[in-house]
C-alpha cells in the first residue's frame, strides 16, 4: 500500500505539504468542504491528528456512520487476508470483519464496536467500546488487534 492509499479516509481527500523544513501540514476535506487540518514537526503525529479530527467530524455529521466505519476498516485492512467482511443495512448497519479466529463486529442497533475471539466454536467478546466514546485511536487500535492476529511483528495501520 502506498503512502497516499494509507492516508485515505472514505469520503475525504487528503493533502500533505511540507510548509518549511521538517514542518508538515496535513489536510482532509470532505465532499461538503469541511476540513480537518493539522500542522507539526512529526509527520506521523501530524497525520494522526488530522485523521483523528476528520474521524470526529464524520462521527458528528455522518448520515451513515456505520457504513463509514465499515469502509474505513476494509480500506485500512485491504492487504490483510480477511476471511470475511460483511455489512448489513437491514441489521441497523451492523457489520463484521473476520480473520482466522478473531473478528471485529459493529453492532448497529446498540452502537457498540466489539472485538471477539473464537474458542471451541464460540465467539467471545474480548473488548467492547460504545460508539459514544469511540475515538479514532480506539478504532485503529482495534484494527491493529485484528491485523496482528497472525503477525508476530506489529503492523502499522494505517501508516
Amino acid at each position: 500500500m502506498n503512502l497516499f492509499e494509507q492516508l485515505s479516509i472514505p469520503g475525504w481527500t487528503s493533502h500533505i505539504e511540507e510548509i518549511s523544513n521538517g514542518v508538515y501540514k496535513v489536510s482532509y476535506t470532505d465532499a461538503h468542504g469541511r476540513k480537518a487540518e493539522a500542522m507539526g514537526t512529526s509527520f506521523k503525529q501530524t497525520i494522526d491528528k488530522a485523521a483523528s479530527d476528520a474521524f470526529d467530524i464524520e462521527k458528528q455529521i455522518s448520515e451513515n456512520w456505520n457504513l463509514f466505519l465499515f469502509e474505513l476498516a476494509v480500506q485500512t485492512l485491504a492487504e490483510e487476508n480477511l476471511c470475511e467482511s460483511e455489512y448489513s443495512d437491514k441489521a441497523f448497519g451492523s457489520w463484521h470483519i473476520s480473520k482466522q479466529d478473531n473478528r471485529l463486529v459493529y453492532d448497529g442497533k446498540d452502537a457498540l464496536l466489539i472485538f471477539e475471539t473464537r474458542t471451541k466454536g464460540r465467539w467471545n467478546a474480548i473488548n467492547t467500546i460504545p460508539n459514544a466514546i469511540l475515538s479514532y485511536s480506539d478504532f485503529i487500535g482495534q484494527l491493529n488487534m485484528l491485523s496482528n492476529t497472525t503477525n508476530q511483528q506489529k503492523t502499522k495501520l494505517p501508516w
